[in-house]
This record gives structure tokens, sequence and C-alpha cells, in this order.
């Protein structure tokens, strides 16, 4: 079977993400680690529907959850990195960024037994210009990435990316998450937050524009979306929209996403595409 849509999973906890708390790394071990029963119910939703998945995985959680990422990839999902810390990578410098690379590598590596080829930067916080990071990413083997969002959101993006996947003159290729431009309108449709928040039926009518425009959809979440019982009371306004809103509503939406497209991992999408082994 051909794979022409690739659904990816930021594999994170629910306070990496948060601006809050992402910072306060002294007091991340005081939070509720959730990832486990987060990730392990969004693995029983795939093996139901026989869906197999990228998992751009945060270093800190390898390094904490070895098990999770065995049990992961022993399902035949393909494992990705995500950074270590989840850091915005345009606040880095080069060296700084280079070391989360080779951090998550080291870690990941082990558990996984070959080395994984694809990358996303957490908060899509890597830009067209930034040709320095992707040199890194290739001096360490990846051959394809997913972190240019291409429309300005509140956090991150970059109007001036291409939408469609494209090969960088860095050689590695780049695979963003769905946008679907109508008139005047551009529509986040990629997952996360406007999947959450956007009505399933416009949500298809958009996964099949793209389909008849010959484009893939790259679909992504995080585990804690999925976590209907967690709670930070401490979070800004955004963060309560952003990161609350839709959750109930989300795994009944994924079902019906599941019935109506078929998925695979981004890696293989790439191989197809990039016409590589």
């Amino acid at each position: 079977m051909v794979i022409r849509n690739a659904f990816t999973i930021d594999l994170e906890e629910w306070f990496h993400g948060l601006t809050s708390t992402n910072p306060q790394v002294e007091r991340w071990p005081t939070f509720e680690s959730r990832v486990v029963a987060a990730t392990e119910r969004l693995l029983a939703l795939l093996a139901r529907h026989k869906v197999q998945a990228t998992f751009f995985t945060l270093g800190h959680v390898a390094d904490h959850h070895p098990a999770l990422i065995e049990q992961i990839a022993d399902a035949g999902h393909e494992i990705a990195l995500h950074g270590y810390f989840h850091r915005f990578v345009h606040k880095l410098s080069p060296d700084d960024f280079a070391r989360e690379i080779e951090r998550t590598l080291e870690v990941l590596q082990p558990l996984v037994g070959t080395p994984p080829i694809g990358h996303r930067a957490p908060y899509f916080s890597i830009r067209s210009t930034m040709g320095w990071a992707f040199d890194i990413l290739q001096r360490f083997g990846i051959r394809y990435d997913s972190s240019l969002f291409p429309m300005r959101a509140l956090l991150y993006g970059d109007a001036d990316a291409p939408r469609q996947p494209h090969r960088r003159p860095q050689g590695l290729w780049e695979y963003p998450p769905s946008i679907l431009k109508m008139g005047r309108l551009t529509l986040p449709v990629g997952g996360g937050f406007y999947f959450r928040a956007l009505p399933y039926s416009l949500l298809r009518r958009a996964y099949q524009r793209l389909t008849q425009q010959g484009q893939p959809i790259i679909f992504y979440l995080h585990p804690w979306e999925l976590d209907t019982g967690q709670r930070y009371p401490h979070v800004t306004p955004r963060e309560r929209l952003t990161h609350y809103h839709g959750r109930d509503r989300l795994a009944a939406k994924l079902e019906r996403l599941f019935a109506d497209f078929t998925f695979g991992p981004l890696g293989t999408l790439h191989r197809a595409m990039a016409g590589v082994a």
C-alpha cells in the first residue's frame, strides 16, 4: 500500500509545551508525569485502526521513560527527534542546538537500534531563513524535517515558507504540517489545537481538497491532547484555550479521521516522495 498521508505525534509531557512551565526545569520533577498513560491510550487507538505513525520524541521523555520508547518502536512506529528540553530553536545558538540534537540521539539510538532520520523542532521554531539549523540536522544524519509552519501563528510560523513538501538547499526534505489556502483564507488543518477547535466537517473538506491537489496530509498531535483528566490551574488564558479546548472531543474526531483517510509514518512518506530506499 502506498502511503500518501503522514500521522505524527510530538511525544512530550504536558508541562514541556506550556510556555509557563517549560522554563522551570528545576520544577519539572514536581509535576505529575502523565505521558505514559496518555501515550498508551494513543497507541491503543492507532492499533485499533492499524495506523503506524512517527513519534517525534523529546530526549527528556526518552531519558525518563525508556520502556515507553521501546514499546512504541516494538509496535512498528517510527521514532524521530524533537529536541531534548523542548526549546525554541530560533532562540538557541548553533552550538546549543547541536548539543540538543546530539544528546537526544545519544538517548534514542540505543533504545531503537537504528539512527533516527527525522526531526521536528519544538514549537515549529525553525524558520526557512535558518540555514544553519538545517546544516546541523544534516550533519547528524537527519534526512527530513517537519519544523516549518507555513503561516504566522501566535508563537510560531513562517508565512514565507512553502506549504508543500520540498527539498531544502542543504539536501534534506521539509514536510510542513498541512495548511490549506482557499482564496484569501488560510486554514491550518494539520492537527493540534486547530484540529480540536475546527468542526470535523470543515476539516474533512479541507483534507479532501488537499488530496485533490495531490498534496499529502501531514498531521500532528500530542499525547496530552487525549488526556482529559489532566489540569494545571496556573495556565495563562492563551494556554487554557490552546492546550485544553476540545480535548473531550478529540478521540471521537480521530476515529472519524481514521475512517475517512489512510495514514502512515512520515519516514515512509518521505522515502516514497524523495525516491530513497
